[in-house]
């Protein structure tokens, strides 16, 4: 069975210009990853959201970024270890206004909603989780709660490990697939082409000159580019010139109104207006120099580890409630 291709939006755009994606919906606004961020994100004229999804202890998908609960919301320790029935569902959001976290079950009803049938998710899956696992139950929970609704055409899944591939091909094999990262040797090493329908790349790393010939080879083969994450309204009108598909940020209502500018003055209107702008990559990267060091440190070092660790039991030692 072929996989879905709903990668295509950008490309049928008559003005080519990216779309806009928001990073946990608007979370700059909203508690990210509630229904309440994403609900704005849209109305702010994002296209198309993107979340992330854990396991509790009892077995439930809930959407959070962070594999503990401390930092977004008033609970504490990891996810893995806590249950949604009786702790994780009575919790509240630190940032106002003071929401629950979200099912991912809550995220499918949204996209379910009348009105929301061109609006699609990029599920993040961060390597901590068991591939087999998790893609299993994501699938029972689409065959339990929305029987003969198909969500292939709203949904993209993000991998930021090749060990996630196989899982997908079994459990969800319609759905589109994307490569997330930091890293060109790691996506290119790992994620051929051949093995995904696109790549969620760093900004910092896409706007390198190696980057921006990773964008035009990865087109020229068929393949849509994501950028993250973009708050900038300098840099998102350097991601727009850079040519990528996507763009992702927590500033949706900024994006919306960065593209609208290119929408009514078009390219050549933007770079009059904003001539005295300069984008100069490697003085941008020297300011982050030292953090973007840690973060890929940490980054080769779990990816390695997850490389070791990831569960990769046979299907049949899987137990799906």
């Amino acid at each position: 069975m072929s996989r879905r291709q709903i990668l295509t939006f950008a490309a049928a755009r008559a003005n080519r210009l990216p779309l806009s994606v928001g990073h946990r919906g608007a979370s700059e606004q909203w508690p990210e990853n509630s229904i309440i961020s994403m609900a704005q994100a849209v109305k702010d004229g994002a296209d198309g959201l993107e979340g992330d999804l854990h396991l509790t202890s009892d077995g439930e998908i809930i959407v959070m970024h962070d594999p503990s609960l401390d930092r977004t919301t008033n609970g504490t320790g990891l996810i893995k270890d806590r249950p949604w029935h009786g702790y994780i569902d009575g919790l509240k959001s630190k940032k106002e206004p003071h929401v629950g976290v979200p099912l991912c079950v809550d995220v499918l009803a949204f996209l379910a909603q009348d009105g929301n049938e061109n609006v699609w998710w990029n599920i993040d899956i961060k390597m901590n989780n068991s591939p087999w696992l998790l893609f299993s139950k994501f699938a029972k929970l689409l065959d339990d709660n929305f029987p003969g609704r198909d969500f292939s055409s709203q949904i993209v899944l993000g991998l930021w490990h090749p060990k996630f591939l196989a899982a997908a091909d079994k459990y969800l094999p319609r759905f589109s697939r994307i490569h997330i990262g930091f890293s060109l040797p790691i996506a290119q090493m790992h994620f051929p082409p051949s093995a995904v329908d696109g790549y969620s790349i760093n900004f910092m790393i896409l706007s390198t000159p190696a980057g921006r010939q990773f964008v035009k080879d990865m087109q020229a083969a068929g393949k849509h580019i994501m950028t993250w994450t973009v708050n900038d309204s300098v840099e998102a009108r350097e991601a727009v010139k850079m040519g990528v598909d996507y763009i992702l940020t927590d500033r949706t209502k900024v994006l919306s109104n960065v593209l609208h500018e290119f929408d009514t003055l078009g390219q050549d209107g933007v770079e009059q207006k904003y001539a005295a702008e300069a984008f100069d990559t490697w003085s941008r990267w020297s300011k982050y120099t030292f953090w973007r060091t840690l973060i890929w440190m940490f980054l080769t070092v779990k990816f390695n580890t997850a490389t070791k660790q990831l569960d990769i039991e046979p299907e049949e030692k899987i137990l799906v409630n």
